[in-house]
């Protein structure tokens, strides 16, 4: 049988499309697709200037300019479009090297991040913006580094990128022992100049580090990315005893399954996603999108436009 791992590197990049929209203007020059306030050669009227202020009489209204008062030559002025940054921050720590011991040919969360970040990419490139990667668990990781860019051929290099690190961390043994400390610095290394910033983890952080993150993300439009396994949760055994390890702690107990325990953990899990969707939401950004491995560009895209505002 082939190993999930392998499978993952084997399989080509097939992009999946999805599209989103802002409520604020880009500040760069790049030619793009958002509305920004500088005045141009664009087509979306912004109202008149006199002609000494705008010389260009190609633009001259005469009917504005008869009605003006005192008399004076009236041009019509324009905004330009321009692109803006998107970046894909990633937790890469130890907890989303989850993998169920029954595990057969399915999606493992690492999988999954591979893809929703190259059709991440393949979407803003296609879009005409700019794609940047973060990622860091107690340490940023340089090798997931990339800068703003709107090359054609940036999604299968990221998803390339993606499955040689994850193949590379596997071999190092990076799955064990790692939190996410340093997600607060990669958010911080995007800069000041506001993007649109997927923020991709599982969030199983603490407190503290949540709030840090999102202290340091308060400059930027930012969407939550929430990665849960399925296996981890819901599909434990029915009855037994259960050996479990926190992935990044390395801490071990034992625990006797039993439907009461199914149904507190159940329940447990149900509480603590609307306390994250509240906290996330109260702290500003927008509503998280809960990320299953079945995720569909439609589903993603209706997400993302009706949590624009």
């Amino acid at each position: 049988m082939v190993s999930s791992n392998l499978l993952q590197q084997t399989l080509p990049f097939e992009p999946r499309q999805f599209f989103y929209n802002i409520h604020w203007r880009a500040r760069t020059y790049h030619a793009g697709a958002t509305l920004t306030a500088h005045h141009g050669n664009g087509s979306d009227f912004a109202g008149f200037s006199s002609l000494l202020a705008c010389p260009d009489p190609k633009r001259i209204d005469i009917r504005a300019s008869v009605r003006s008062v005192p008399r004076q030559w009236l041009v019509r002025t324009y905004l330009e479009r321009a692109a803006i940054h998107v970046y894909a921050v990633l937790d890469v720590s130890s907890s989303l090297f989850f993998q169920p011991a029954a595990a057969q040919l399915t999606s493992t969360m690492r999988q999954q991040i591979t893809e929703f970040v190259a059709s991440l990419a393949w979407s803003v490139t296609r879009q005409g913006d700019a794609f940047g990667l973060r990622a860091a668990n107690d340490r940023e990781q340089a090798s997931l580094l990339r800068l703003p860019s709107v090359q054609p051929g940036t999604a299968q290099q990221v998803s390339q990128q993606l499955a040689d690190y994850w193949q590379q961390a596997l071999a190092q043994g990076q799955q064990q022992g790692q939190g996410a400390t340093a997600m607060p610095a990669a958010i911080e290394s995007i800069g000041a100049q506001r993007a649109l910033v997927f923020l991709i983890s599982d969030f199983y952080w603490p407190q503290t580090l949540l709030q840090q993150t999102l202290k340091a993300a308060q400059a930027h439009d930012v969407v939550p990315v929430v990665l849960r396994d399925r296996a981890a949760m819901q599909d434990l055994p029915a009855f037994g005893w259960a050996r479990l390890r926190d992935m990044e702690s390395g801490a071990e107990r034992s625990w006797m399954l039993r439907r009461g325990l199914h149904q507190r953990i159940q329940a447990h899990a149900e509480q603590q996603q609307q306390a994250l969707n509240a906290l996330l939401v109260n702290a500003g950004t927008r509503a998280p999108l809960w990320l299953g491995p079945d995720w569909r560009a439609e589903t993603v895209s209706r997400h993302l436009m009706e949590t624009m505002a």
